[in-house]
């Protein structure tokens, strides 16, 4: 897995991740918002499944619980929504 630093240490943030199959990232709050696009692959948390195509958008400092069983490709953007 591909991992940024969370958004309270960078302003803003674009980044590719790649999820490996059974992986997960710890629980963690996004100031400033998140966007996330699946690009391939299952993208997880404790809200919900997201599928290829999927777009997950979460207002600023929001937490969750991200993971992937099959593993995944996201386009992530943090930092960038108001408060």
């Amino acid at each position: 897995m591909n991992i940024f630093l969370p958004a309270k240490h960078l302003d803003r943030a674009t980044s590719i991740v790649r999820y490996a199959a059974n992986s997960q990232f710890s629980p963690h709050t996004h100031y400033g918002g998140e966007e996330i696009f699946v690009l391939d692959g299952v993208f997880e948390d404790e809200n919900g499944t997201y599928p290829k195509g999927t777009w997950i958008r979460s207002p600023h400092s929001s937490v969750h619980n991200p993971f992937s069983r099959e593993g995944c490709l996201i386009y992530v953007k943090v930092g960038h929504l108001p408060s």
